[in-house]
């Protein structure tokens, strides 16, 4: 997942894998002149799972949800780190301990000041075990906070200590972490008021309980169904600038073609777009909806199961990897507009470097080669092996074509798709999956945010939905995030990402992300960070 926000053009939005939303009318009367915004997007889980910051993992939640609330930092258009709430930071004993520093007179929608312990509270109800946060994860890097999450401690005072009447925050680390000021930028960091102390994951089905700081407040709650909406408009004691858009109105799809059949009748001012239907329809609508960002969508095998899985079945992985066409999944599927991926990190992220995959393309030859090796070993032909990914967003499209390219190598493959329902991602945390469709979007723009989540041991049953569990790669990244110095942390990561994609092939990259909508021709301006986030309070509608 991912959230990043925008200094120039103001607060940004997340979105994993894909909603649906939409933009009504009613009116602020500070507001009175502006336009109302309806959003038809594909969420390709088939709702969003959360807009409560402390609890979505998925881009369409987390742009939801930080539209709702304002962190202590952020990220600009340009990659460059910004105080959203914090007016400035240091740290004086090399990274160790962070100090915050607070703006002044900034308040939540309801009218309380935002304050040092305002994040206190937030921190202790996103990371506490009982709310069984999924990205809680992201405060481990806080001395003694994983005790915390996983139920095996009290929440860490010590290193959390908010200073109202000085307004500073301070925080120490496990270990030494210079880029704590990124880290602290997404969502699950987010304050609350008073009122939401010790709020279960109900909250945000009650606007009124759901209180953030950011340049819009819940005025409809999500509905968690296809045909739900979530409604959002201007909050009244946002400290920034003011929204461009009276109301902001996200309507829910669980397929793709029907978000985009309801943008094409006009009931939409942006919609999502059909696999295979690049080409055609931004040739139709206008390519203002369209920014590379930094994602990669990805296959993973699951790293248990019999087959596929383990160290005993890498000829098999390697076969499989070396036969998907990553050019043919690019033209036919985006028409070029995802660029084949030559690793999972992603052109952009710091230390990124290009060729740390298996394969840059397709190679027919060693994939044929590998698998008579495997076959050679005493295996014998599989039954068909399942490729399992989330229905209703044309993944079964990108599926085919892996199906047909493993054909040409003698390993049989089939369909195995799951409703768009959630089923999907808990069915892969729990290890149900054989050859596993998933896909990323940065959280914050560095190299431990794609390879800690997806692959680390401590991630499983997380967002580790391969189940991969190497002492070697757990090594290298648990170097590269305990060091100062950014040189040797970003060549142990590289060092990781090869262990992973080459030496076990626990995955296979195919495209790295862009986002693609088509928009209507009311639609003037639609701006788009690096992190795939839409800044809704600044889209310009004519």
């Amino acid at each position: 997942m991912v959230y990043m926000k925008v200094q120039t053009l103001g607060k940004s939005v997340a979105v994993l894998a894909a909603l649906t939303l939409a933009v009504g009318g009613t009116v602020v009367s500070a507001h009175a002149a502006a336009p109302a915004y309806i959003d038809c997007q594909n969420f390709s889980a088939g709702e969003p799972d959360h807009i409560d910051p402390a609890l979505t993992s998925t881009l369409v939640g987390a742009n939801t949800a930080t539209m709702l609330f304002d962190g202590l930092t952020d990220t600009d258009a340009n990659g460059n780190l910004y105080g959203e709430v914090a007016s400035k930071w240091a740290t004086k004993d090399g990274a160790k301990t962070w100090v915050f520093t607070f703006k002044k007179g900034l308040k939540f929608s309801n009218g309380e000041a935002v304050l040092p312990s305002s994040f206190v509270n937030g921190w202790k109800r996103a990371l506490d075990s009982k709310l069984a946060s999924e990205v809680a994860y992201h405060g481990d890097f806080i001395l003694g906070m994983n005790a915390y999450s996983t139920g095996k401690g009290a929440f860490p005072a010590a290193s959390v200590v908010a200073d109202d009447k000085a307004l500073t925050l301070t925080v120490k680390m496990e270990n030494p972490t210079a880029d704590w000021p990124a880290i602290v930028s997404h969502s699950v960091f987010s304050p609350i008021p008073t009122t939401m102390i010790g709020a279960s994951d109900k909250v945000e089905e009650d606007g009124t309980k759901l209180v953030g700081n950011g340049p819009f407040m819940l005025d409809k709650a999500i509905t968690k169904r296809a045909g739900g909406e979530v409604v959002i408009v201007p909050n009244p004691n946002f400290g920034g600038k003011a929204s461009l858009l009276s109301k902001v109105t996200f309507k829910i799809f669980s397929d793709v073609n029907a978000a985009y059949n309801a943008f094409a009748s006009g009931q939409c001012d942006n919609g999502p777009i059909p696999a295979g239907r690049y080409t055609e329809l931004l040739t139709k609508w206008g390519t203002k909806g369209v920014k590379t960002v930094l994602g990669t969508d990805y296959w993973g095998f699951n790293w248990e199961d019999p087959t596929v899985g383990g160290t005993k079945n890498k000829l098999l992985r390697s076969a499989i990897a070396k036969a998907i066409d990553k050019n043919q999944i690019s033209e036919v599927i985006y028409q070029g507009i995802r660029k084949p991926a030559s690793g999972l990190l992603p052109p952009g992220i710091p230390g990124f470097k290009a060729g740390q995959g298996l394969t840059s393309g397709r190679d027919l030859d060693g994939a044929q080669a590998d698998y008579k090796k495997w076959l050679a070993l005493g295996n014998k032909t599989p039954s068909a092996i399942r490729l399992s990914y989330n229905d209703g967003a044309g993944w079964d499209k990108v599926a085919s074509i892996i199906v047909a390219n493993l054909k040409d190598v003698g390993i049989p493959a089939k369909l195995d798709p799951f409703a768009a329902d959630g089923t999907y991602f808990s069915k892969m945390r729990s290890g149900k999956g054989q050859i596993i469709r998933g896909g990323w979007f940065a959280d914050y723009p560095i190299a431990d945010n794609f390879l800690y989540p997806l692959l680390h041991s401590k991630t499983i049953d997380g967002d580790n939905l391969e189940r991969y569990n190497s002492k070697a790669f757990d090594a290298l990244v648990d170097s590269a995030r305990s060091s100062t110095n950014k040189s040797f942390a970003q060549s142990q990561y590289r060092r990781a990402e090869v262990q992973a994609l080459k030496t076990d092939v626990v995955m296979v990259a195919t495209v790295n992300r862009g986002v693609a909508v088509v928009l209507a021709s009311s639609t003037s301006t639609f701006p788009i960070t690096p992190l795939g986030m839409i800044v809704y309070d600044q889209i310009v509608k004519n």
